[in-house]
């Protein structure tokens, strides 16, 4: 297996390239040859003049395109440029499929797909599939895929992206296109070895968070909410036509089978629903998630060893948009080392396709790496327009490890290294018939805008979750007044002062007479319905600089700055009279008993209490509804 890699803005280029001997030498010997075109233009006209090209020298060659968010080539991040990898087998047979689903059932034509492949093509080794994701169901097109297949090898590809919104994505297959369809490539053989790995490095941002109303791709409600306003209210992401760009790094994870995906919104309705590229389920658990750079860098650094001890002829790279967005100019940090392995392919994507087991999945937000060999030859390096080949020698992370990662994780401060590069003709800078705005580049400001408004809003969450538990600590649950712990705390507040200053406090204990009798009698439904209006009355009836609180069942306290003996005794007269004139729940008549005391100084807080407390067991002792001063 030869693997071979150009980068091209004008044909005049690709036909020199391919007119070298050792391009056609290589195409003599292989059994069979293939070939991707990775191209910033979604253009047909353009993909078939590369197409012409090439079969002028390999004319049995299959190959196959898709327009992109951003093509790699040689590791790097290349822009407005179409990047070609042509691999030489020796011994394996290569076909290939195109199926369009406008107006079918996605799933139908999955399944009918695989079953046709598996029917036609012995000796799977694996199979590449490219979408047109942002067009189609690609995840119920898999669900078909999945389950038509009878045997397990690997199934990996990506879903073609375009630059701008206004442009369709496209995939093609021998002259072939099409905008609503899948791509799949099978190769075939016993001395060809497919290694696929993925891996994500997004971290939840938010609270959990469940998905209440889903219409097939389209979340309506996120917790009986708007979806669009969840994310609006997070992330301060408007309805317009810059939404895909601002929600693009902020997928929702969700955790199926102890595998967390990441699933990105790509479209809104009405200021209401969502859109998502890959399937979602309602009732599903999910958190917003937002990239840790340091935590990608590292999981390419693992990745990567693992393709080095594969040893490769070639790597296939598909990686999802948002991981350039998130990175920006340090995004070659996770993809150029794996050049120093093999010749590195691919581009940045409208979603991942990977399989597990028997199942076909489109993925979000992850990075889809294919290491291919054959048992025999050997891989020559990748060559680039834009400059020679470097030695295969290994050159993956290694003391300057903690360097990177720091550059990462301050990448929003700026940097000098690893932007993204249009391809160069011959060594110079020449710029595109067609240079395309490129959206996904140095949005720094945007993202970090969007992460203040998520903190400041998850700041506003906690404070009210703050003040809640406070209030649940403070409160009684049933009637929302003061419960005793923090009753007892503002009576010791309240004795400090009247140290401090030498003022008069009093307390007034009373007790609901005979209160178990309701309970008995009308159920504690009952009982707790009296309770909520006796503390609304006796709310009526204080002063307002007088605090009330719960201090059993049906006992409570009344707490009264700044009042005598006689004034604290009036006034627990006057709470008497108006229970007793009360007709509560059930036409219920109730009568109270009071005791009254005021704070001597100097005394305890228990021994003040212990005073009230005596008064209106007095109160009791007297024949109940009435006022004891003690």
């Amino acid at each position: 297996m030869i693997s071979k890699i150009i980068s091209i803005n004008q044909i005049e280029t690709l036909k020199k390239w391919l007119q070298t001997e050792e391009i056609k030498n290589q195409t003599k010997r292989s059994l069979s040859v293939f070939v991707q075109i990775f191209s910033a233009r979604s253009d047909p006209q353009w993909l078939a003049e590369i197409e012409a090209a090439l079969r002028a020298v390999a004319p049995q060659a299959v190959i196959v395109g898709s327009s992109t968010m951003g093509e790699i080539g040689e590791g790097r991040l290349l822009t407005n440029t179409s990047v070609i990898s042509v691999v030489f087998f020796e011994k394996t047979d290569v076909q290939g499929f195109l199926v369009d689903t406008e107006n079918q059932d996605e799933a139908v034509v999955g399944k009918s797909l695989s079953q046709k492949i598996e029917s036609s093509c012995q000796k799977i080794a694996g199979v590449l599939l490219l979408a047109t994701s942002s067009s189609i169901d690609a995840s119920h097109f898999l669900e078909g895929f999945s389950a038509g297949r009878s045997k397990t090898y690997p199934v990996f590809g990506a879903g073609a992206g375009v630059y701008e919104g206004e442009q369709k994505p496209i995939v093609t297959l021998n002259q072939q296109f099409s905008s609503s369809g899948v791509v799949a490539v099978v190769f075939t053989g016993d001395d060809i070895e497919i290694v696929v790995h993925t891996y994500l490095g997004w971290e939840p941002l938010s609270k959990e968070l469940t998905l209440t109303e889903t219409d097939g791709l389209w979340l309506k409600t996120i917790d009986d909410q708007p979806a669009f306003e969840v994310y609006h209210r997070y992330l301060n992401i408007q309805d317009d036509e810059d939404f895909f760009l601002n929600v693009l790094e902020f997928p929702l994870l969700i955790e199926r089978n102890g595998i967390v995906y990441a699933k990105t919104p790509n479209a809104v309705k009405n200021h209401h629903d969502i859109k998502f590229i890959a399937d979602i389920k309602q009732g599903e658990s999910a958190r917003i998630g937002y990239g840790n750079p340091a935590m990608i860098i590292k999981n390419a650094r693992d990745i990567q060893d693992r393709v080095q001890a594969f040893n490769p002829d070639g790597i296939f790279i598909y990686s999802c948009t948002c991981r350039r967005f998130l990175l920006q100019h340090e995004v070659e940090l996770e993809t150029k080392a794996f050049q120093t392995i093999a010749p590195s392919v691919g581009f940045y994507t409208h979603g991942e396709i990977y399989s597990h087991e028997e199942t076909v999945m489109l993925l979000n937000a992850t990075m889809v790496t294919v290491s291919m060999k054959e048992a025999v030859g050997k891989a020559s390096e990748a060559v680039l327009e834009t400059g020679p080949a470097k030695p295969r020698t290994r050159k993956l992370f290694n003391c300057r490890d903690n360097w990177m990662i720091a550059r990462v994780a301050n990448f929003f401060n700026g940097g000098t290294t690893g932007r993204g590069r249009k391809a160069s003709e011959n060594g110079h800078q020449k710029p595109s018939t067609e240079t395309l705005v490129d959206p996904f580049n140095r949005q720094n400001n945007r993202i970090i805008s969007q992460l203040v408004n998520f903190i400041k809003v998850v700041t506003a969450e906690l404070e009210q979750a703050n003040q809640e538990a406070r209030l649940l600590a403070e409160r009684d649950y049933l009637t929302q007044i003061y419960n005793r712990l923090k009753g007892h705390e503002l009576l010791q507040r309240e004795i400090a002062r009247c140290n401090r200053y030498g003022q008069e406090c009093a307390i007034i204990m009373l007790d609901v007479d005979f209160f178990k009798q309701v309970n008995d009698t009308y159920g504690h439904n009952s009982g707790d319905a009296v309770l909520i209006q006796l503390v609304k009355m006796l709310a009526r009836e204080i002063r307002t600089v007088d605090v009330l609180s719960r201090w059993g069942g049906e006992e409570f306290l009344v707490l009264m700055p700044q009042i005598d003996a006689q004034g604290a005794k009036k006034a627990a007269e006057r709470l008497r009279a108006v229970v007793e004139e009360t007709a509560f729940t059930q036409g219920l008549r109730l009568t109270a008993s009071f005791g009254v005391t005021t704070y001597k100084k100097g005394e305890s807080p228990e021994a003040f209490i212990d005073r009230a407390d005596k008064a209106l067991y007095e109160a009791k002792q007297k024949g109940r509804n009435c006022v004891v001063l003690k």
